[in-house]
Order: structure tokens, then sequence, then C-alpha cells
């Protein structure tokens, strides 16, 4: 499984509900018909700093899909959460789960 970790914080008027009011939004008018989504994760590592976790069936599908982002239903919502300075993003491979 391919991986993208994005941490980020949230821009200066936009509250925590309006972050999973326009996360659900995405998902359902555009991430979930991307061709290798698995999940979206929104974890908080403080009130302002938020760590996603976007999990992918292969590299390809993450590549394809960050290709098509701009073309989002929603993208100007979307993008307007985050505070521009403050992402960072990884790109990481599963390579083994222990549980």
């Amino acid at each position: 499984m391919y991986k993208d970790v994005i941490s980020y914080q949230l821009s200066k008027n936009v509250s925590r509900e309006q972050l999973l009011s326009i996360a659900d939004k995405v998902v359902k008018n555009w991430m979930s018909n991307q061709p290798g989504f698995v999940k979206w994760e929104i974890n908080s590592e403080n009130d302002d700093k938020y760590i996603d976790i976007v999990s992918w069936v292969s590299k390809e599908d993450a590549q394809k899909a960050e290709a098509d982002m701009m073309n989002a239903p929603d993208i100007k919502e979307w993008l307007a959460c985050y505070e521009k300075d403050s992402i960072s993003s990884k790109k990481i491979t599963e390579i083994k789960i222990f549980s």
C-alpha cells in the first residue's frame, strides 16, 4: 500500500468542523471515484496541527489522483482550509503490518 502523509495547520478562519465537512464532500464528490483510493485519515496532533494519511493501492494511483486534484469539484473550498506555508508531505510505501 502507498500512503501520502500530509501535515498542515488550518487557515485562521477555518474550524475543525469546517475541515471535516469539506473533507466529507471531497471524499464523496471526488476522492472515492479515484482508482486505487483506499481511505483518508485526518488526525490531530494538537488543536491547530493536523496530520492526514491518504492510502492508495499503488503509487501510480496516488500520482494519477494528484495530477487530477485540481479538477476536484470542491477544490477551492478544500485548499482554503490549509495555511499554505504550513503544508508538508511525505510519500511512503507500506512494507509490512504487524498486529
